[in-house]
């Protein structure tokens, strides 16, 4: 399955830091239900939509991108948000056995009917593993491809301890509610 919730995410990032498992807070999978609808962004003469629907405790997410001039790409993927401290996350991943990665990202609701997706800045993951503060590697060649394995316990507990400074100030995208 191609990762359109990585285009949409990543916006065309050169190296993004994959997860083998999702940030979730302390009670387990969750979906904030304030995600819950169709949301839509366009960038350029891009657009992108997702639907958020309930799947149990945490969400789906229908993510389409649509570019003039090549094929409408759709992807189905897993949500789980978790609020730590006082901020909200969210994690992207998967459905099938051979895709297991998740993608990590801060959001926040800065007004009704508004979404803004924040990522992390580019080096913070890959520091942390070579400090040891989270398992993983980095591979590099003609891209750098950083893949975290740290469980969801431990991503919880650095994004607790480091939240602020490991997401950029400025959201990558900027969602409406339809």
């Amino acid at each position: 399955m191609k990762h359109v919730c990585l285009v949409l995410l990543c916006l065309l990032c050169a190296a993004c830091t994959n997860f083998q498992n999702p940030v979730i807070g302390e009670n387990g999978p969750a979906l904030d239900e304030a995600l819950v609808g169709h949301w839509t962004a366009v960038n350029d003469e891009s657009r992108y939509e997702i639907e958020i629907t309930r799947n149990g405790t945490e969400g789906k997410a229908v993510i389409t991108t649509i570019e003039p001039g090549k094929d409408t790409e759709t992807a189905v993927t897993r949500l789980i948000t978790a609020r730590i401290e006082r901020h909200d996350f969210g994690s992207l991943g998967g459905t099938g056995d051979q895709d297991k990665s998740w993608s990590l990202f801060r959001y926040e609701l800065p007004a009704p009917g508004r979404l803004a997706i924040y990522l992390d800045d580019g080096t913070y993951w890959s520091k942390a593993i070579r400090d040891k503060l989270v398992s993983g590697t980095n591979e590099c060649g003609k891209i750098c491809n950083t893949v975290v394995t740290a469980s969801s316990e431990e991503l919880r507990a650095v994004v607790q301890g480091y939240g602020p400074v490991i997401f950029k100030a400025e959201p990558v995208i900027e969602l409406t509610r339809e």
